[in-house]
């Protein structure tokens, strides 16, 4: 891990009503790192992605991109400083083969007449284009002309973060990207997760329940309790039993 700071939040606040959601955080994120965000059910974890990926707008504080101050009123807003989101549900069309997945709303159409004037789809560059950016990962798609609710749950995650990827992401934030996945393909997305940050240097957020893929995977870990930043902590100086405590609050 080095210095440099790529993405930093400085006294984010949301409140819901009269609900606190996140108070007054400060977190920073270096450059080809990999930070998990912890936290129990309600602590503050997925607001505070939401408003770094434009999902929610903050009701104070500042976030920086690269030491600049970012506008991020939406999420594209954050695609543009390139941020990019892999969330628990929704990430995917189901019905929707792969290629289809990585280029919804961004269909390449054919560089002749049909596609200037009638906006024909180019499906052989798409599924082309796919094909390469998976075999990158080391995955290999059987099919891919198979819907993605036929692919298994850690290759239809691939195709999710791959999208990410293709269009730009420097920083990638994953929302539980290893859950309702059996144990080989935990495996293999938590493999993925790190070729990403020491084969590719990208940088990464990760918000996960699952303490042991944590300790595995991370460099760094922000704590959070009932909306506030309690504790930063590097995973080398850390164990379970003190993540525990500081999520729980009882020692």
């Amino acid at each position: 891990m080095n210095d440099d700071v790529i993405l930093k939040v400085r006294g984010i606040s949301k409140s819901f009503g009269g609900i606190k959601a996140v108070d007054n955080v400060d977190m920073k994120l270096y450059r080809n790192e990999i930070l998990a965000i912890v936290g129990d059910n309600g602590a503050g974890k997925s607001t505070l992605i939401k408003m770094i990926s434009g999902v929610y707008n903050k009701d104070s504080g500042d976030i920086y991109v690269n030491d600049k101050p970012a506008n991020i009123n939406n999420p594209l807003d954050a695609k543009n400083y390139g941020i990019e989101t892999v969330y628990q549900t929704e990430s995917l069309i189901k019905i929707l083969d792969a290629s289809s997945n990585i280029f919804l709303g961004r269909e390449k159409v054919r560089e002749n007449f049909m596609g200037r004037v009638f906006k024909v789809l180019d499906f052989s560059y798409m599924r082309k284009e796919s094909e390469k950016l998976l075999e990158r990962f080391g995955i290999k798609v059987k099919d891919m002309s198979a819907e993605v609710r036929d692919l298994s749950g850690g290759q239809a995650q691939t195709v999710a973060i791959g999208r990410a990827i293709y269009w730009g992401g420097k920083i990638l934030i994953l929302d539980e990207p290893t859950n309702n996945l059996g144990v080989v393909q935990e495996g293999k997305v938590l493999d993925l997760i790190k070729k990403l940050r020491d084969d590719f240097n990208m940088t990464i957020i990760v918000i996960s329940h699952n303490l042991k893929h944590v300790i595995e995977l991370v460099d760094r870990i922000v704590v959070l309790r009932n909306g506030k930043k309690v504790k930063e902590l590097i995973k080398e100086k850390t164990d379970m039993n003190e993540i525990v405590s500081l999520i729980t609050g009882i020692a």
